[in-house]
C-alpha cells in the first residue's frame, strides 16, 4: 500500500510538472508533421493503429512513420546532425548506447513525459533517460508442432540441430542482426560464457540453416511457407503470427530463458518538442495496451492491466534475460567482424 500511494503520489506530481512543461511546448510553432521510425510489418502496423492516433489527436499533427532498422535510421541521424530526418527514433539497446554516447539525442525526464513516472527504472535509467522502452520481449523458439516437440533447452535445441535431427529445415538470427550479438552472448552464456564456443556451435548448425535471418519480417516468411520448421524468434510476434489462424505453431522460451528485446524510444537532438507528446503516447494506457494486443508484447507501464488472454502469453520477466550491454558494447564490432569472416 506504502508503495501504491508513493507511486501515486508520484504521479500526481508528475501531470502537474508535466503539464506545465507541455503548456511551455505549446509555445514553440507546430510542425507540420513528425517522422517517427518503426520496424517493418506488424510493428509499422501497431505504430500507425496505437501510437500514432494518439498522437495526432493530441496535437493536430501529422506522423509520418519511416520503416527500417536501427542501425540505418542511426546512420541517417548520423548523416544530418542538427538537421535530422528524423523527430522520434527507434533504436536496439546498443544502438541507443552509442547515440546517447555521441550526443545525438535529447535527454527524457517526467517533465517532458509525464508517463515516464510509471516506467520502471530498468527500462529507462541504464540509457540515463535518452532513451525508454514501451515494450519487452524474449527471443524463443516459434516450431511447426506437426513435426517437432517442443525444445526443453538451448543447449538441446543447439545439439539437435548440429545432430541435423530437424533437417535443413532451421532459421537463426545472423551475428548481423540488430539483436544478433545479444544473442551470440546468451549461446555463450550456456556454455561457460565463452564466446569462442558460441561460434563453435554456429560452425555446428550452419549446415542445417536454411537462413541466418536480418529481419524479422523474412525470418516469419520462411516459418509461414513451410521452408523452415524451427525458427528462432521473439515471443510477441509469433504469438501474432499463431493467433491468426496457425494453431499449427507453437512458441516457447527454452530454459534457462531468453534474451531481452528493448525497443528504445528517444527525440533525436533538436527535433520540435512536441515530439516528446509522441513518447508520452507510447507509454500511456492507451498506447501500451494497443501495442499489446497488436503485437502481444508485455508493455513496460506499471499502472496498466491487461486483458487475461494477453497476460497468459507474456513471458514472465524472470524469463527474460538482460545482456550486459554497457560491457559488451565495445565487444561487438569485433564479433560482427568475425560472424563476417567465419560464417558468411
Amino acid at each position: 500500500m506504502k508503495r501504491f500511494s508513493c507511486a501515486l503520489a508520484a504521479l500526481n506530481a508528475a501531470a502537474l510538472i508535466g503539464a506545465s512543461t507541455l503548456a511551455a511546448m505549446a509555445e514553440e510553432p507546430k510542425p507540420e508533421k513528425i517522422v517517427v521510425t518503426a520496424y517493418g510489418g506488424i510493428w509499422a502496423e501497431s505504430v500507425a493503429k496505437n501510437y500514432a492516433p494518439c498522437f495526432e489527436k493530441k496535437t493536430g499533427v501529422r506522423v509520418e512513420i519511416l520503416t527500417g532498422e536501427s542501425s540505418d535510421w542511426l546512420n541517417k541521424v548520423k548523416a544530418n546532425p542538427g538537421n535530422s530526418p528524423i523527430d522520434v527514433i527507434t533504436l536496439s539497446e546498443l544502438d541507443s548506447l552509442r547515440a546517447a554516447k555521441e550526443g545525438l539525442l535529447e535527454q527524457l525526464s517526467v517533465e517532458k513525459v509525464p508517463n515516464l513516472a510509471s516506467i520502471p527504472d530498468a527500462f529507462h535509467k541504464p540509457w540515463d533517460d535518452y532513451g525508454v522502452s514501451g515494450n519487452y520481449g524474449a527471443m524463443g523458439v516459434m516450431y511447426n508442432s506437426q513435426s517437432v516437440a517442443e525444445p526443453q533447452s538451448w543447449k538441446q535445441l543447439i545439439d539437435d540441430i548440429a545432430a541435423g535431427k530437424y533437417g535443413e529445415k532451421v532459421a537463426w538470427p545472423s551475428g548481423t542482426y540488430t539483436w544478433g550479438p545479444s544473442q551470440l552472448w546468451w549461446v555463450a552464456q550456456q556454455y561457460g560464457g565463452d564466446i569462442d564456443v558460441a561460434f563453435e556451435k554456429m560452425k555446428a548448425i550452419k549446415p542445417y540453416v536454411v537462413k541466418f535471418w536480418t529481419t524479422p519480417v523474412e525470418a516469419l516468411n520462411l516459418f509461414a511457407t513451410g521452408e523452415v520448421d524451427v525458427l528462432v524468434y521473439w515471443d510477441g510476434r509469433a504469438f501474432a503470427f499463431i493467433n491468426k489462424g496457425n494453431d499449427w505453431a507453437k512458441f516457447s522460451v527454452p530454459e534457462p530463458g531468453g534474451v531481452v528485446s528493448l525497443v528504445m524510444q528517444s527525440v533525436v537532438k533538436g527535433a520540435n518538442p512536441i515530439a516528446y507528446e509522441y513518447i508520452d503516447c507510447v507509454l500511456s494506457e492507451e498506447g501500451q495496451v494497443g501495442n499489446s494486443q497488436t503485437m502481444r508484447y508485455p508493455g513496460t507501464n506499471s499502472t496498466v492491466t491487461y486483458p487475461d488472454d494477453l497476460r497468459a502469453e507474456f513471458t514472465p520477466m524472470e524469463k527474460v534475460k538482460v545482456p550486459p550491454y554497457s560491457e559488451i558494447i565495445d565487444r561487438i564490432p569485433e564479433w560482427i567482424e568475425r560472424w563476417n569472416k567465419e560464417m558468411q
